[in-house]
């Protein structure tokens, strides 16, 4: 569910968790929340990056271009991206 008031990346990012349908990630909330509670690897370079980033953004500390794409490098590193 998005809020009003949820900062929202200016093209979402679609990831599949296991052999599911594809997800839609419209913002940092989203994909924090995928981060903390189903992302399947919960190690890595890039997911720590992730989660970081997307936590800061929230803040408005970080641009979401930058953001986004380090959450499509967490996707990728854990085999995710559709």
């Amino acid at each position: 569910m998005i809020d009003i008031d949820d900062i929202l990346w200016s093209s979402p990012v679609r990831v599949r968790i296991g052999y599911g349908f594809p997800e839609t990630i419209r913002g940092p909330r989203e994909a924090l929340e995928y981060l903390k509670w189903r992302w399947p690897v919960r190690e890595g370079a890039n997911y720590i990056n992730a989660l970081t980033d997307c936590a800061a953004a929230l803040q408005k500390k970080l641009p979401l271009d930058r953001v986004r794409e380090s959450f499509v490098l967490a996707s990728i590193e854990a085999k995710m991206l559709s």
